[in-house]
């Protein structure tokens, strides 16, 4: 009796010691992933080098993309409000209201509080949330703003861009001008004089080294880079970060090259473009600084291991047209605003050690409403409790471990409820454009680069950048690897092999009629398909599936200007200056 008592005894105490070593090995849920969401602002398809350009060095950037899984087909929305509203709530714009336009700084409206958005779903997983940048989805009133919904801390901006240096923000069609930085509730004049990204990357990097990374975390951090400034002084950067680009020997990278005829004024043109595109490199430079400083607080916290990193731009670049940042989208058609590839088709890519096929690139279409689902899977939520969301969860496609969805469908947008717009879908292969937008002026390629004097890819660059030197130990990646990849998501437009292509299509005008593009072998949008008879199965199927949004949309915002939100009347800030009233817009 008394043996078998020891013996008991001795594997009840084996048990014990088993479960205390172990740890996490007996019944305890798998350690939570710390989530880093990385967001651009107006960067264009070709301001980032691992896709093509020679002209904007990224090495960071890009270093960070090569150990990931690049998404060669990642959408976002064509606007700002669109693309924040769609990220948070893993919803179509259509289907929060918030598809027509963007949120101005007057307008006493925001994102539905009926929404809920991401780190509220986070938060009762255990997630410590932190927004960090820009919000542009409401701020009226308090309850709109990020502390209020989900975000523990908020170090930024509410509306939707800035003064790089002073923090001002001009009111879009009326003359308000404020100052808007924010800490939570509070109004942070702390950062004047300092630049924006500089602020934003310092902030994330605190947070990161403060945090307990027993716990997880959610970090927003949603840059103001590289969208222009102010209307006076659009492109910001220290002259120390301009200077580094000073050798740009491009002037016609964004096709402004008015006097043709004049060799002189032609000359003055030149040097003023080309300082122009130093500071817009200079811009993009310091964003790519960003991402290094994020991936060594990780490193430094010992939390990379256990981290997901995911970087995306917003919606493309303006090229051309108000609040311009010169940024180019070329070789696609279009640009910010416009449903065409340039306008929505974005820079992305995800890294982590914890997807189990890296290196590579994703073919698979994916649109930012999928990042909710899919962020909320890896961090062990159950699926089945998101509330009659769009998005998909990509998780196992992302990893590798699930093969692509070629038939998935991407609702671009529909806008016309105000007697013009469009309506704009892909599915598959296949797109579908009916309509434009802003009359049809950015219909077009802009952004086109000359190679003359730029420098050739420095793979060298990449693999001394801080970012290379950190990730490449978890997982390396070999010179001869890093261009191919390149080489891979490097869009090409020239004439396609494909008979259809070659001898069937026809101009496109999508004020006129719609246009179909068959996309995968397309990517310009140069070849209209619309109307042939082997493809009217193909389109009969793309016009359904917009019906069927159609049916679903919900009536878009407009509001209008609120004398009451004009800055002088509160402390030249801008502030939620509908706290007190019963009656809303």
């Amino acid at each position: 009796m008394l043996c078998c008592f020891a013996t008991i005894m001795r594997s009840v105490m084996f048990l014990v010691v088993f479960v205390f070593i172990c740890g996490t090995c007996v019944g305890s849920p798998p350690k939570r992933p710390h989530i880093i969401f990385i967001l651009a602002d107006d960067l264009g398809w070709n301001d980032v080098s691992f896709h093509g350009s020679n002209q904007i060095p990224t090495p960071n950037i890009d270093a960070l993309a090569y150990h990931g899984v690049i998404l060669k087909n990642h959408y976002s929305e064509a606007l700002c409000t669109p693309s924040r509203s769609a990220l948070l709530t893993g919803k179509y714009p259509i289907h929060t209201g918030s598809q027509h336009n963007v949120l101005l700084e007057t307008h006493p409206s925001g994102l539905s509080l009926d929404e809920k958005l991401l780190p509220e779903y986070l938060k009762p997983l255990g997630y410590d949330t932190h927004a960090v940048g820009k919000w542009h989805l409401g701020f009226f009133k308090t309850d709109y703003t990020p502390t209020q919904r989900g975000f523990n801390s908020f170090y930024g901006f509410w509306n939707g861009y800035q003064d790089y240096y002073k923090h001002n923000v001009q009111a879009t069609f009326v003359p308000y001008d404020g100052y808007d930085m924010r800490r939570n509730l509070e109004v942070d004049w702390s950062g004047i004089g300092n630049y924006s990204t500089d602020l934003f990357t310092d902030e994330a990097v605190k947070i990161i080294r403060r945090h307990d990374n027993s716990d997880p975390l959610f970090l927003y951090l949603a840059h103001l880079a590289p969208h222009a400034g102010t209307y006076e002084d659009p492109l910001q950067a220290p002259q120390e970060e301009i200077s580094k680009f000073a050798g740009i020997a491009d002037p016609d990278r964004r096709r402004y090259a008015g006097c043709r005829s004049c060799v002189s004024q032609r000359r003055e043109l030149s040097a003023v473009l080309i300082f122009v595109a130093a500071k817009f490199s200079a811009m993009v430079s310091k964003l790519d600084q960003s991402v290094a400083a994020v991936v060594d607080a990780l490193r430094n916290n010992s939390m990379l291991d256990d981290s997901i990193i995911v970087f995306v731009s917003d919606n493309g670049a303006p090229s051309t047209g108000l609040m311009r940042n010169y940024g180019s989208n070329w070789p696609l058609k279009g640009e910010k605003s416009t449903p065409w590839e340039g306008g929505v088709r974005t820079v992305a890519f995800i890294w982590s050690p914890l997807l189990q096929k890296t290196r590579r690139i994703s073919r698979q279409l994916i649109h930012i409403t999928d990042w909710l689902p899919t962020l909320y899977y890896a961090a062990g939520g159950n699926n089945t409790e998101l509330e009659n969301i769009d998005g998909t969860n990509m998780w196992h496609v992302l990893s590798g471990t699930k093969k692509e969805n070629k038939n998935y469908t991407v609702l671009h947008n529909i806008d016309e409820e105000l007697g013009y717009g469009y309506a704009a879908l892909r599915h598959g292969d296949y797109k579908l454009i009916n309509g434009t937008s802003m009359l049809g002026f950015l219909d077009d390629w802009f952004g086109q680069i000359q190679t003359e004097n730029i420098p050739a890819y420095n793979i060298s660059e990449i693999q001394r950048s801080k970012t290379y030197q950190i990730v490449s130990r978890v997982k390396s990646c070999c010179e001869k690897r890093m261009l191919k990849l390149r080489e891979l998501v490097t869009v090409n437009c020239g004439e396609s092999n494909d008979s259809t292509l070659r001898a069937h299509s026809k101009p496109c005008d999508s004020k006129r009629a719609p246009c179909l593009f068959n996309i995968a072998l397309d990517p310009c949008e140069r070849h209209n398909l619309y109307g042939q008879e082997n493809l009217k199965t193909i389109q009969r199927e793309l016009e359904n599936k917009i019906n069927e949004f159609r049916d679903s949309k919900k009536k878009i915002i407009l509001p209008k200007v609120d004398p009451q939100s004009n800055p002088a009347l509160h402390n030249n800030t801008w502030v939620s200056w509908r706290d007190h009233e019963e009656n809303l817009i």
